[in-house]
């Protein structure tokens, strides 16, 4: 992160000028795979920062999928209760677009947690929450800095906001679908998606890249909470 926020870090926001016609795609695989803008292009390292980030970030919060803990596979964990029916979650927890595709009754409890609601459930708890409105929007109060942000870093931590965000709502509806609009909630802290579009072109594989991640350890990790729950201890006496 200190390569967006650090003291020598460059300024992200040009990206959403840059006028380069070619798709950027990340090289390699596995953690940071990067990706050129092209040796003409002189926005190509700050692409490849951002690129490295956004697929780093991702990389290593699809490696959580602990046994034990609040975020363990097992069904006294919160995370097991956060994503079965009957939840009450606190006012304002939701944004509207998440609401809109989850079921309530009429106590405010969710119902018919399907596979897709939980992945919905997953990636707000992980991403949505932990980094987005958390880290990235109020950085000092949640400790990924210990000061005062300079500008380019503000700037570079509200274009990484709205890559993630971007990322959230391609995910939280089915492969092929389109995707969610912009959270009303959240809006004024994060680029519009019109000044981002330079910058979303620039990531097409990156997202894909994601995307992928995501949907894969979304559907791994409720499939070991599910069998959790329906796992029994047997005794012997």
């Amino acid at each position: 992160m200190q390569d967006i926020i650090g003291p020598g870090a460059q300024d992200l926001s040009q990206l959403l000028y840059a006028p380069g016609p070619q798709q950027d795609g990340p090289r390699g695989r596995g953690r940071g795979r990067g990706g050129g803008g092209g040796r003409d292009d002189p926005r190509g390292q700050l692409i490849q920062i951002l690129q490295y980030v956004i697929e780093n970030l991702i990389y290593h919060m699809t490696e959580i999928m602990p046994k034990s803990g609040v975020l363990g596979t097992h069904k006294k964990a919160a995370v097991f209760e956060m994503i079965k029916s009957g939840k009450r979650f606190p006012d304002g927890y939701f944004w509207q677009i998440e609401l809109d595709r989850l079921e309530f009754d009429g106590n405010g409890r969710t119902v018919n947690v399907g596979n897709l609601e939980a992945f919905i459930l997953l990636v707000g708890i992980f991403l949505s929450r932990s980094f987005i409105t958390t880290l990235l929007m109020k950085p000092v109060d949640y400790g990924l800095s210990n000061e005062t942000l300079s500008d380019t870093a503000e700037r570079n931590l509200k274009i990484l906001a709205s890559c993630l965000l971007f990322l959230v709502r391609r995910v939280s509806v089915r492969r092929e679908s389109p995707m969610l609009p912009m959270p009303g909630e959240v809006a004024r802290y994060v680029f519009a998606d019109e000044e981002m579009r330079p910058i979303h072109l620039r990531l097409r594989r990156t997202y894909e890249y994601c995307e992928n991640l995501l949907r894969e350890w979304g559907s791994e990790y409720i499939k070991r909470l599910r069998q959790a729950g329906t796992t029994t201890t047997t005794t012997t006496t």
